[in-house]
């Protein structure tokens, strides 16, 4: 709470917060229930934007308590709030003793997952059975006054067409032009109008100390995983 204080005081404009279960290596040391750190940072701060970066609404959570998780975020800081998802890692989905599915069932069951939450926020009874999910005479009654814009995580080719055919926005973690150029071929989504650019968020790890020695040495011990591709 304290790092997003200190940033809405030194004039940033948006956090991004992750939803682990584990951090990436133990150095690492922290992984809080970013449900519960979002409602706090709603009364903690008062201009700064939040976004998970990213949710995996399809096997440790079912979509539609992501819908009803984001809702109430969203009502707590109201306009404050993207909801960020993406297909997950085995990191973190493993947990429940659920099957690792391979990235095409994965993407399947992130639309199905998307289709869900959307249509829970109308805030109509929603019967769903799908290929992957069910809900059943679920109705969320705790709803903000504009459903937050859900921006999906891309790192490939295949993935950034699915973000741009479901997304409000686009979360890259690598820097690479030709997933922006796939992710915005690929569709609108949402309540974008056609021409608007939809919002690109790109994942840049910076490491700060008083010399380069110190911070190649900090960098290794808490963040080696960013040196590793997909």
């Amino acid at each position: 709470m304290r790092y997003a204080q200190l940033a809405e005081a030194s004039g940033f404009e948006y956090a991004s917060i992750s939803d682990h279960f584990h951090p990436w290596i133990d150095e690492q040391g922290n992984s809080p229930y970013v449900w519960s750190l979002l409602g706090a940072l709603a009364q903690a701060t008062k201009t700064l934007r939040f976004g998970t970066g990213v949710t995996c609404p399809t096997i440790r959570y079912h979509p539609a308590i992501v819908a009803q998780a984001a809702a109430t975020v969203a009502s707590l800081m109201p306009g404050r709030f993207y909801l960020g998802v993406g297909t997950g890692e085995n990191l973190n989905e493993h947990i429940t003793g659920d099957r690792w599915p391979p990235y095409s069932i994965r993407a399947a069951m992130l639309e199905e997952a998307v289709d869900i939450i959307r249509e829970l926020w109308s805030g109509n009874v929603v019967d769903h059975y799908g290929d992957h999910y069910t809900v059943e005479n679920a109705r969320l009654y705790t709803l903000p006054d504009e459903p937050p814009p859900i921006y999906v995580a891309a790192g490939g080719p295949k993935a950034a067409d699915l973000a741009g055919r479901i997304g409000d926005g686009l979360i890259n973690f690598t820097a690479d032009a030709s997933v922006v150029e796939r992710f915005e071929a690929s569709g609108q989504a949402g309540d974008v109008s056609p021409g608007a650019r939809r919002p690109r968020y790109l994942q840049v790890n910076v490491c700060w100390a008083a010399d380069e020695a110190e911070a190649r040495r900090t960098a290794r011990r808490i963040c080696p995983n960013v040196a590793l591709g997909g």
